[in-house]
Order: structure tokens, then sequence, then C-alpha cells
């Protein structure tokens, strides 16, 4: 039972350590005005992360360190600002103060070399300067950028004077144009609204903002927020055209959005009644199974100790096909932690509480199923030696849902659906229960080197059709590619015969070539010895 200790012991622990609260929480001043109720704010307060560190304290974590949103952490952290700043933000800070970037910061090299190692100096310049609020001049620089964020800070300061308006146009044309600023201007820059290379340019800072906070979930500004609040001032006609050249309006349309809404209803309506039928109907499945077990095929060699033990873990991860009725009482849980324990040191059960006996006393017996009994047979390969004995695993995999058996054959169902499953099918939440279960299966088979064969012994029909249209699509491909081998490998011999054929012939040529024979004369004479009286010939007659 030492698997069992470890898994009630540690989800205790982890739901303990879920719901501790930070033992060293700093305290954090701020000094600003909510997106809430200043809609001239790109941003919120929940744009800063709350994030804990390993010792418990927590900080504020910026999402895209960007010089404006750390001028206003700056602004809402207060003297917190730079024990709160990693090294990276810091790192890249401190191009604010030795001149790289313009941030209306002063000049420092000493704040720009401290910011940029790995410890600030505790007493350092930089300290130092950090524990006043930012200057007015920084203030508005990340206005431009961010908005009205900053409160009393940036009274007197007004957005047409930075370039930037309010806006009510639909949040996705932001997110398009900061999509856009993003990659420079290399990427979507066809799904945008049109702005030049120079606007790109000189607006990519708030673009980037814009990117960050719509395509990020957890750094919206606000979770129902679907407008625009602040946008570039010279970027607006280009919105506006592309909000009228892509018909936004009939996306804001009342009667578009209410049937929509209406449509939206039904689909979900319907898919809620599918589930409960589906779920319907492998509990009833499930039911007649545990029903149909005798005493030992349900209890198995469990005493009663470890039957109260399974039936606390399975209240604990009971879903929607669990027979358990009702929660586990606090009790329950205690009394199965110390048999944990005694379990693990061979010691006895310890004495059950009167609310865990009531509660138990509450379960169908029959129902009864043992810790983890469908996780461990799904999980541990099988000591089968036999194809009997794989056709029995095969069927207790698949007992819920409804299947046939198909012999195994070249080209045929079972072929089509192992195949299916080990190769195609991967869109899990679109899978019927049965689908799921074969293809879990047939891919737990490939795993452990299982015989095919005992696959075909429970097939569930969901997954046939699309198996048999990939299966043919793919096998007509393999044809395909198997006759078009076949001809080129058929041109490559015809070429290569052709080709050694005139090899031959020409080594043919070659070993049988004699010297022209040379007539010495055309009266067929030949040459005798030398003599005295000089070269005799002697002729052959006709």
């Amino acid at each position: 039972m030492s698997r069992i200790y470890l898994s009630i012991f540690s989800l205790i622990i982890l739901f303990a350590s879920m719901h501790a609260p930070g033992a060293h929480a700093q305290t954090v001043q701020r000094d600003w005005t909510p997106y809430e109720q200043n809609k001239q704010c790109m941003i919120s307060e929940n744009f800063y992360n709350l994030t804990y560190r390993s010792d418990g304290t927590k900080y504020w974590f910026i999402p895209d360190n960007s010089m404006a949103t750390m001028i206003l952490k700056w602004h809402v952290t207060g003297d917190q600002f730079l024990n709160e700043m990693e090294y990276v933000s810091r790192d890249s800070f401190a191009a604010c103060f030795n001149g790289e970037r313009e941030c209306g910061l002063p000049l420092n090299y000493d704040i720009a070399n401290e910011l940029s190692q790995f410890d600030v100096p505790e007493n350092g310049v930089s300290t130092a300067y950090f524990r006043n609020p930012p200057p007015a001049s920084a203030v508005r620089n990340a206005m431009a950028v961010v908005g009205d964020c900053f409160g009393s800070a940036g009274e007197g300061v007004y957005l047409d004077e930075l370039g930037l308006t309010e806006t009510d146009l639909p949040i996705d044309i932001c997110f398009r144009a900061g999509q856009t600023m993003f990659y420079r201007g290399e990427n979507y820059r066809s799904e945008a609204p049109p702005m030049t290379d120079a606007q790109i340019a000189r607006y990519r800072e708030w673009g980037m903002l814009a990117y960050y906070l719509i395509n990020q979930v957890r750094n919206k500004p606000d979770e129902g927020a679907t407008r625009c609040g602040v946008a570039p001032a010279e970027l607006i006609p280009s919105f506006m055209q592309f909000y009228d050249d892509n018909n936004y309006a009939a996306l804001e349309d009342p009667v578009q959005i209410a049937a929509r809404e209406a449509e939206a209803a039904a689909a979900a309506q319907a898919a809620a009644e599918k589930q409960a039928r589906e779920t319907e109907y492998l509990r009833k499945s499930k039911r007649e199974r545990l029903l149909a077990r005798n005493d030992y095929q349900r209890f198995g060699t469990l005493d009663g100790c470890q039957i109260a033990y399974s039936y606390v873990f399975g209240g604990i991860n009971r879903d929607r096909l669990s027979f358990i009725v009702d929660p586990v009482p606090d009790a329950g849980i205690s009394w199965a932690l110390k048999f944990e324990k005694t379990q693990a040191a061979g010691q006895e059960c310890p004495p059950m509480p009167q609310e865990l006996g009531d509660w138990i006393a509450k379960q169908d017996p029959k129902l009864f199923e043992a810790y983890g009994a469908e996780e461990e047979f799904r999980n541990t390969q099988p000591n089968i030696w036999n194809q009997n004995d794989w056709v029995a695993f095969v069927e207790r995999w698949m007992w819920r849902n409804q299947t046939f058996s198909e012999a195994y054959v070249q080209g045929g169902n079972c072929q089509a659906a192992i195949w299916y499953s080990r190769n195609i099918a991967h869109d899990w939440n679109s899978f019927t229960q049965p689908e799921s279960d074969f293809v879990g299966l047939a891919r737990v088979f490939d795993r452990w080197g299982a015989p095919d064969q005992a696959l075909c012994a429970a097939i569930p029909p969901e997954v046939l059709p699309l198996a048999r249209k990939t299966w043919e699509r793919n096998y007509n491909q393999v044809m395909r590619e198997k006759a078009r081998q076949q001809a080129e490998w058929d041109e490559a011999n015809r070429r290569e015969a052709a080709r050694r054929a005139e090899i031959d012939a020409a080594y043919d040529e070659l070993m049988n070539w004699q010297p022209e024979y040379q007539k010495q004369s055309e009266l067929r004479c030949y040459d005798v010895e030398e003599t005295q009286y000089g070269t005799r010939q002697r002729c052959f007659s006709d």
C-alpha cells in the first residue's frame, strides 16, 4: 500500500500549499488611476501580476518589460520598485540612463552601471534615486505609450499633446495593428490596418503593449474589455477605414449579436444534452458490468480497512461515472491518512470513526471498485503469453463500449482502424468514449509490441467510417507511389539494358577486330625467297 500512502498524503499537502498565504508580504505603495475609472489608461492594476518568490515574499511582475510599463511600475510600487525588479528588467532599464533610450530620465552612468549588475549595491546611487517617484519628464514619456495611468502625477498632460487619443473601436483592430508592430511589419501586415514603415517604427512600443495586453489572457486590462481605449491619433483614420472595409459594424449589430448568441446557446445546449446521453449510457454500461461480478471479483483479497480506504480514495477522486454517494467526510480523510501510515509501518488498522462508518454504509457494495484498479490495469503491461489472454485484455479494456469483432486481414476494417488510431487520430476533444478508448488501446499495443490481431476482438463502430476513408486514401496513395516507383524502376532498367547492350556490342567489336588484309597485287601473287637472280614471285592461276 506504499503507493496509496503517497496518493492521499500528497493530495492533502498540495491542497494546503495552494492555499497558504505569503508569510512575508511587503506593503505596496499605490497612487494611480485604474482602467475601470479612466478609459484613457490602457492597462489596469492586474496587468502587474502578483507573484510569490520561493521565500514567500511577493513582487509585481512586468509582462513585457517596456520602458513605459517599468516607469508606471515605479510609480505604482514606490520605494519597493528596485527590490521587485528582476535582473533582466533592470539591465534593460539601464538603457534609459546611459543614453541608449530616451525615457525622460537624466543621463547617469552610475545608475546605469548599478542597474546592469546582477546584485544592486544596498547603498548605491540607484537605491537612493528610486526612493523618489519618477520625474515629470519620465511620466510624460511613459504616458505617450500607456495613456493617462498616473493619476495626479499626470495632471496637466493631455493625450493629444502625446499623439494619442481616446477611441471606441473594437479591441481586435488594436490587436491586429499591435501584432504587426510587434513583428516590425514583417508579419501579419496584410491582416492589419494599413500603416507605413515610419508609423510602425514610431508607435511600435504602443503596439507591443497592445499586443501583449490582448494576446495574453492573463495580462488583459479587463476580462470583459472589448474596446480599444487609447490609440495613436495619426492611425485613427486607417483604423476607421479598416473598420468599414471589414464590416465590423455587422459584428456589433445588436440583432446579429443576439442571433449569434442564440445560436451558440443552442449549440451548447445540444452539446450538453449529447454529453448527458453519453454519460447516462456509460453509467448504465458500467453499472451492468459491476453488478455482473461475484464477490471475489468485487473485493478480491482486500480486508475491511482496505475496502474502506478504497471508498475514501474513490470518493475524493470521483467523476461523472462514479457511484460514490455524498462527499467524503473530513473524518474519513483523516482516518485514511492514519491508515496509510500504519500500512507503511506494518501496523494494525486504526479504529474507524463513526462518521466514516455511516458514510460507507450509504454506499452500494455491489458497485464497489477497488482503489486504482482501472488505472493500474491500463498503465501496467500484463504478463500475457498467448493470443487468448490478449483478446481478454482487449475486451476488458473496451468493456464499457459497444463493439464488434473483426477478422484481421490485409486491408480489412480492423487493420484500417488500427492504422487510423496510430497515424491520424489526434483530435481527442472530438472523440466519443469508444473512439478514445480504442485509440489509446491501439497505441498502448504498439508501445508494448503486443499482437495487433487481438485488437480485432473489440472494434467500436464509431472509429470505422473515418478510418476506412483515411485508410483507403492512404492505401491508394501508397499504391500510386508504388506504381510510380515501379515505372521509374522499369524505365531505369530499360535504359540500363540498352546501355549494357551498347557496351557489349562495342566490347565484342573490339575483341574480334583484325587488321585489314593487304593484297600484294591484283594477280594473286606473293613473294618467295630472295635468290641471286632477284626476288621471285609465285602466282595462283585462275
